[in-house]
């Protein structure tokens, strides 16, 4: 309710015949744990050509660095593997991400913090690079949380 188009269909048939540079959001909610390696891959190489310079892509998934979320990520049989927030940002940037960062969506905002007790994370990645104030500012207005100090991401670089 309330979007425009709105498309059912296989998610790499569709990128395939969206124009380049046509997107400013890709957005995938507890997908990329259900990829196969060449899907995955293959996502993030078209979601890097579908998205428009200023685009991103922003991909929410299981933190296995939870122990909980890790020994409940077994329990979907349609679970390929876990990945990892610094393996996330690694093949981000092997796509063709100039930028890449971390976050966790229900978190205090301090990735140290969250690493090991939120079940979810999210990377964000854009075709520009973008500063640390950048990052943080984006995190913070993304997980809309309040925190006691200046809020802090796992990016590249």
């Amino acid at each position: 309710k309330g979007h425009g188009e709105v498309f059912h269909a296989d998610g790499l048939e569709y990128l395939e015949q969206v124009p380049d540079a046509a997107l400013a959001v890709i957005f995938a909610a507890q997908v990329i744990e259900h990829l196969t390696e060449a899907q995955l891959l293959s996502l993030l190489k078209l979601s890097r050509r579908k998205l428009g310079p200023e685009g991103i892509l922003i991909a929410e998934t299981v933190n296995p660095h939870s122990p909980q979320a890790l020994k409940l990520f077994w329990v979907d049989f349609t679970h390929q593997r876990p990945i990892f927030p610094e393996v996330a940002l690694q093949l981000c940037r092997q796509a063709g991400f100039e930028s890449a960062y971390v976050f966790h969506p229900y978190g205090t905002g301090h990735v140290e913090r969250d690493r090991f007790t939120q079940g979810d994370f999210a990377v964000v990645a854009s075709a520009e690079p973008a500063s640390v104030s950048d990052a943080q500012t984006a995190t913070l207005q993304l997980t809309q949380s309040a925190t006691d100090g200046p809020v802090r991401s796992m990016g590249l670089d």
